[in-house]
């Protein structure tokens, strides 16, 4: 008997495969940078355990309770139907998805914290099926992997934070939909938003004009800036952007002077950044160097950190991972509004000017 009548295929994201047997799927996620493996053998609940011969997590499946260590992990729990069986996250005051938040106000789920702070014997306690977590590559911040493992229970690496590709992030959906036999739900949703993103990422293939764009911001007096191959440098690109460091071939963010950034991004017509900003006023605050930059001058600046709730957590880094078509309507309605005339900004706010104009 074949257990399991839908099926994924994946289209977009690199960081892990599916194998669909008669009562079974074997799951494999790959770390990208250390290229370490993690298999996971996930068993129709009442029906035999293959012996595979393979290093892998056993689980049964559908997933009955689960424990969540990032909050990017809640909006795809929330598509496929499945956030009653959340049991405990992260943090609290990251938490942006207003049913989970219901839950916190309610008192249903428990907080645990993250990395080398995760309160390991309050997830003992709770005694979760699965313990959905990431990976940093800090040996520090990853330890509890290891301390979860044995202990018991079992920790389930989900890494969609680390596709270079909008759609390859978004595609994880599929990736939790695997332990709750809910790949329907996770393949109509997948469908409709790449459907989306690349019908509009199709309108801004023929622009004639496109705008060069800086991004990043500094740390401690470094520039970190997203490298050439990021997702963000994706974002712009689909977005009928300029990248100004597009010919680098990193996945992740690039430490840099200040010099080298200054040279390559001074003309750019638009800075996208992460910082807590409103104003252009506190970005010249924090550093006057910051107004010579072209797109200072020009009030062209733009963060991300417009949907924010109360307690300072990023629904960018949470909602936004799952709606990449809705970012990029943002990055497009930024860029080129004449295509998304009836586009209001989601993600992105527009720095306010500098008080008093920009005087040289």
């Amino acid at each position: 008997m074949d257990y399991f009548p839908d099926r994924i295929a994946i289209e977009y994201a690199k960081g892990f495969t599916v194998e669909y047997h008669n009562n079974y799927k074997v799951v494999t996620v790959k770390e990208p940078e250390s290229e370490q493996l993690y298999n996971y053998v996930l068993v129709q609940r009442g029906t035999p355990v293959p012996d595979l011969g393979i290093d892998a997590i056993v689980i049964e499946i559908p997933v009955k309770s689960i424990v969540a260590l990032s909050t990017t992990h809640l909006p795809a729990l929330e598509i496929t139907g499945e956030l009653e069986k959340l049991k405990a996250v992260n943090s609290f005051n990251t938490v942006n998805t207003p049913v989970v938040r219901e839950m916190i106000d309610e008192g249903r789920i428990k907080e645990l914290g993250s990395g080398m702070n995760t309160n390991t014997e309050l997830i003992v306690s709770i005694s979760p099926e699965i313990v959905m977590t990431t990976t940093t590559g800090v040996p520090d911040y990853d330890k509890h992997i290891k301390e979860l493992s044995d202990l018991g229970l079992k920790p389930v690496i989900n890494i969609e934070y680390k596709e270079p590709d909008p759609l390859g992030r978004a595609e994880w959906v599929k990736y939790i939909s695997l332990f709750f036999n809910k790949e329907k739900e996770a393949n109509a949703y997948f469908s409709n938003v790449s459907s989306l993103y690349n019908d509009l990422k199709s309108k801004t293939a023929s622009v004639e004009n496109k705008p060069t764009v800086m991004s990043g911001d500094t740390w401690q007096g470094i520039w970190y800036v997203p490298g050439g191959n990021s997702f963000v440098a994706q974002y712009l690109e689909d977005a009928g952007a300029i990248y100004f460091f597009s010919e680098d071939d990193h996945t992740a963010s690039v430490p840099l002077d200040y010099e080298a950034v200054f040279d390559k991004g001074k003309d750019a017509d638009y800075w996208v950044s992460s910082g807590m900003w409103d104003s252009l006023d506190e970005v010249v605050a924090v550093d006057p160097v910051y107004a010579k930059f072209k797109a200072v001058k020009d009030g062209n600046m733009y963060t991300n950190y417009f949907r924010v709730n109360e307690h300072g957590g990023n629904d960018y880094y949470e909602s936004g991972i799952v709606r990449p078509e809705v970012v990029l309507a943002d990055l497009v309605s930024i860029f080129h509004p004449e295509l998304v005339q009836e586009h209001d900004l989601v993600y992105f706010k527009q720095l306010k000017p500098i008080s008093g104009g920009n005087e040289e």
